[in-house]
């Protein structure tokens, strides 16, 4: 009698994937304004709607593109383009890092395509979950938070003859908005004080002393610093703890959970 064969490794779960999205949902309306906004700046700059949605479908990343789309000429400024969303997208480095335990033993074309899709949005959603072995999960919430930001792209550019300032109806804070809301969801207790408010102090003396989004940076720096230093191990037991189980759905790591005791 012939041994059964193993099950399939499974690096992006189809029930991961509609959970990812799922999750999602409630960002739908901020995305959607959000991208709305760049449709209507875009449609300001002379770009063709192809060309926005092309950036949205490679770039896949809104404040990148706002960026891009503003400092738009008829001669494009190439160099001060990239420049300027290389800076931006350095808080990429650390999303990624902090994503390790999602990508832990994945080949490389998973990690390209799981990391093409993250947003600053579902990467927030995705670091609140219990469990965080399987790619799935971050891949979904990207797929649904790209589409509704290509159709609010779209209904941006297409309205956007009658929208000539988008700031007047405050719409550009809809991003502010969102993340504030994120926010509150990742406050683990009292050991993120100290770190928390470094991170609000170093933004507003970068904000005051930096050029540009450089206050990004300088705020995520020194929370990240502080972070570093005042971590002990006798503090682990007041924020979750993780631990690799075994994984049911194939991943070569087993399963990255962050539930207390378990």
């Amino acid at each position: 009698m012939s041994r059964p064969e193993p099950a399939p490794n499974r690096h992006f779960d189809t029930d991961a994937i509609r959970r990812g999205a799922i999750a999602c949902l409630p960002l739908l309306p901020s995305t959607m304004i959000f991208g709305a906004v760049l449709g209507v700046l875009a449609t300001q700059r002379g770009l063709s709607l192809g060309e926005l949605l092309f950036m949205s479908l490679t770039v896949f990343a809104g404040s990148a593109q706002f960026v891009s789309v503003d400092l738009w000429r008829e001669t494009i400024p190439v160099a001060t383009i990239i420049i300027a969303t290389a800076v931006i997208n350095l808080r990429y480095v650390l999303i990624g890092a902090s994503l390790r335990p999602v990508f832990r033993g994945r080949p490389l074309w998973v990690k390209i395509c799981g990391m093409h899709m993250v947003a600053d949005e579902n990467w927030a959603v995705t670091m609140t979950q219990k469990n965080l072995a399987n790619p799935g999960f971050l891949l979904g919430g990207g797929i649904f938070l790209g589409i509704v930001w290509a159709i609010g792209n779209t209904a941006g550019y297409l309205l956007g003859g009658g929208i000539p300032d988008p700031n007047i109806y405050a719409l550009d804070f809809a991003f502010t908005a969102v993340f504030a809301a994120l926010t509150v969801g990742t406050w683990k207790g009292k050991i993120d004080l100290l770190p928390w408010t470094a991170a609000a102090i170093g933004s507003l003396i970068g904000h005051y002393t930096l050029p540009g989004t450089w206050s990004i940076l300088a705020g995520t720096g020194a929370g990240v610093i502080v972070a570093a230093l005042t971590w002990r191990k006798d503090i682990d037991g007041l924020s979750p703890k993780g631990k690799i189980v075994p994984d049911p759905l194939g991943a070569p790591e087993g399963n990255y959970s962050t539930e207390t005791g378990k």
